[in-house]
């Protein structure tokens, strides 16, 4: 999405707590794109932002109530007067309903990987193991997401500092559904 969006003309700063995914985006990237190694918890930028964005559910990968208002604050505080916050996550009702004790397979010849997913509803938990097989190299990931209600959501957004707000139904401007499976959330830093 960073290239993209560089591709369209937009400034653009990718930002990820692993050295390891910084340099692979970098090897793929021939754009003026800076790169930089930060926890988003501890977002601090040389200068405010008019949009800060977060795909892919990376704000999943957030396990507590104040791991999320940790990024919320910070991400405020990088955000320029009117700048806007928009970011997505799968649902509870993705984890229970679609990935919950689903595995999935696939083998390619030179590659083939298993993708094994398990949700813990007391523990709001959706954790899947993933092992990839490429020509003969076995690597093994285990990972942790946890699902969000609509209230903590916004519990951790006014406690950051955000006053506007609005969500939708993944890739439409529809209201989230209780069967959303993922939402965008976009909040507004109020000048």
């Amino acid at each position: 999405m960073t290239r993209l969006l560089a591709r369209d003309g937009f400034l653009m700063t990718g930002i990820d707590l692993s050295k390891e995914m910084l340099q692979v985006a970098g090897m793929h990237d021939s754009s003026d794109i800076k790169y930089i190694q930060q926890d988003m918890r501890e977002l601090n930028l040389p200068e405010k932002q008019d949009v800060i964005i977060s795909i892919c559910d990376s704000m999943n990968y957030l396990l507590t109530d104040d791991d999320i208002y940790k990024t919320m604050y910070a991400v405020k505080n990088n955000l320029a007067p009117g700048g806007i916050f928009i970011f997505d996550l799968k649902t509870e009702y993705f984890f229970e309903n679609v990935l919950d004790g689903t595995t999935y397979k696939e083998d390619m010849g030179d590659f083939s990987y298993i993708w094994r997913n398990q949700y813990n509803k007391n523990e709001h938990i959706h954790k899947y193991y993933l092992k990839f097989n490429s020509d003969g190299r076995v690597i093994r990931e285990r990972h942790r997401q946890r699902a969000f209600s609509a209230g903590d959501i916004k519990t951790a957004a006014i406690r950051a500092g955000f006053k506007k707000a609005v969500a939708y139904n993944a890739f439409t401007f529809a209201k989230p559904k209780r069967k959303s499976e993922r939402i965008y959330i976009i909040l507004r830093n109020e000048i």
